[in-house]
């Protein structure tokens, strides 16, 4: 008990020290006024275009479209592996199918995906010109 206290004890003094060091510091008057400097911010979206569209091309661009071809890749080798791990297995041969199938499809969503936005951007901007 009597070293839970002196632990204790040190511990608030040691909390102490910094209030008692600060206060003994005399305030000098300034002789220089301090600098002023420009710190700003920049919106990170704003290297996107400032309309709509531009910001939701760049996202599928630059985040959607790398996101789902890993996803497409892995889940290729997945398939792979699936029919590696058959064996000969007329079940698991169908599971690997199906597992390379909907990795197709979804490869080709992403490219009809890709196309339809740049058809659509090509539309809007002759429409507006």
């Amino acid at each position: 008990m009597k070293i839970q206290k002196s632990f204790l004890l040190m511990f608030l003094f040691l909390l102490s020290v910094p209030f008692f060091i600060s206060a003994s510091v005399p305030s000098a008057p300034l002789v220089n006024p301090p600098q002023t400097y420009d710190i700003r911010i920049d919106n990170p979206a704003k290297k996107a275009g400032d309309s709509l569209p531009a910001l939701l091309k760049t996202i599928l661009k630059n985040i959607i479209m790398p996101v789902a071809s890993v996803i497409v890749v892995v889940w290729i080798i997945w398939a792979g592996f699936s029919f590696v791990l058959a064996q000969g297995n007329p079940k698991e041969i169908k599971i690997a199918k199906q597992r390379l199938l909907w990795a197709l499809i979804g490869a080709g969503i992403l490219l009809g995906a890709a196309g339809i936005a740049q058809v659509v951007e090509n539309t809007v901007t002759a429409l507006t010109t």
